[in-house]
């Protein structure tokens, strides 16, 4: 599949790739929501809070990916990998690194498809290596836009909305009272639109969510995600009949991650759209749940996907009528604007998720053109991802 969509010359040689680890004190990634738990250590640089079973930073930590083409032109990319980053690093320094540079590609597809049938048989099919691809990818988009003048979007689609529909990625505070504050400020200033974090109580889920409903009213948009606490179809399927019930716009994750066959158990079940799709990569992944009928709104992550793969997945689901909207994850300004160029050139009719707790941590190294307006973004213009990245300042950031 190397034939490339991209609007403009699609051609490039890489002269020189280079990735940094960055760290960014401050708030950690769920603002103080895991603090109160008993569970999370009180020293380390990781911390757990169940029944949620994934890891989580202290502090904010990411890679970063810097591209050079043969012309001069450089790109930035950001893998969504807010847990040992470092990988990221040492895969495009160095393994990544030696096979893109100096070499001719027609298209990003081309070496996107290189670099996947490169390690294919030796089951790198998803994780840190993709990751890595895809940071590279979100680089060289970044650095063909800015070669051709023009925002990322306009690499896809002649024409993009002006502003693009959000919602809130999680009420992140402590308490309800603080949460409801938090809502009220952002339905204020931003848009109506929510998704909730469960906690895996589902009594408890159900009350909190209603609660928060309710005291919201200038929040008419509400979607609920589970994180993967509901480990059997009967639970799930009463929580996705109940979320239903609610109004939620989708339950996301409900089971786990690799739990086709219980999806398939809680496909035919009524109640809220199923949304899934953080933990794919590549599109191949993606074809069998499609296939199966469990997804009713895909979320390909940028950050881990690339333009390319999530491209290609949006085609997929699309083929099936299957609505799309992107995940976004743990990372910095790069990734972000990535996902937001990503949801204006597609088109969609759901809003896109905004990790607003993550956006301008470092204003003086990444500089963003994403100006958030009441219902959305302003879709920018500026060539490039609409990110400056200043490569002195961010010194001061990056782990050694």
């Amino acid at each position: 599949m190397n034939n490339s969509s991209l609007l403009h010359d699609p051609a490039f040689r890489i002269l020189d790739l280079r990735s940094v680890h960055v760290r960014v004190p401050g708030p950690d990634y769920w603002r103080g929501f895991l603090k109160n738990d008993a569970a999370a250590a009180p020293a380390g640089r990781f911390q757990f809070s169940p029944p949620w079973r994934t890891v989580y930073a202290r502090e904010v930590e990411t890679a970063l990916v810097r591209v050079q083409l043969a012309d001069g032109t450089v790109g930035w990319g950001e893998a969504t990998c807010p847990i040992a980053p470092e990988v990221i690093c040492t895969l495009a320094n160095g393994f990544v690194a030696e096979l893109v540079r100096d070499r001719d590609f027609a298209s990003p597809e081309a070496m996107v498809d290189m670099l996947y049938d490169a390690q294919r048989c030796r089951g790198y099919l998803a994780g840190h290596y993709q990751d890595a691809v895809a940071a590279l990818d979100i680089a060289l988009h970044d650095a063909l836009a800015r070669r051709a003048g023009c925002p990322v979007s306009g690499l896809f689609a002649a024409e993009v909305p002006a502003v693009l529909p959000c919602y809130l990625s999680g009420a992140r505070a402590p308490t309800r009272e603080e949460r409801i504050a938090l809502l009220h400020e952002w339905a204020g200033q931003a848009t109506g639109a929510v998704k909730i974090f469960l906690r895996g109580d589902l009594d408890a889920d159900l009350d909190e969510f209603a609660a928060l409903r309710d005291a919201v009213p200038a929040l008419t948009w509400w979607a609920a995600d589970a994180l993967w606490t509901f480990d059997t179809p009967a639970l799930a399927t009463r929580a996705r009949r109940a979320f239903g019930d609610l109004s939620a716009q989708w339950l996301e994750c409900p089971m786990l991650p690799e739990d086709l066959a219980g999806h398939v158990a809680l496909r035919d079940a009524p109640g809220a759209p199923i949304a899934l799709g953080e933990h794919f990569r590549t599109a191949l992944q993606v074809e069998p749940w499609l296939e199966a009928g469990v997804v009713q709104v895909l979320q390909p992550d940028i950050g881990r996907t690339g333009f390319v793969m999530g491209r290609r997945m949006l085609h997929q689901a699309r083929a099936r009528g299957v609505a799309v909207t992107p995940h976004m994850g743990g990372a910095l300004d790069v990734m972000q604007a990535a996902t937001l160029h990503f949801a204006a050139s597609a088109g969609f009719d759901l809003p896109c998720e905004f990790q607003a707790g993550l956006a301008g941590r470092i204003p003086a190294a990444l500089r963003s053109e994403w100006k958030l307006v009441r219902g959305g973004f302003e879709v920018t213009g500026i060539p490039g991802l609409g990110v400056a990245v200043d490569e002195e300042k961010l010194e001061e950031f990056v782990v050694a």
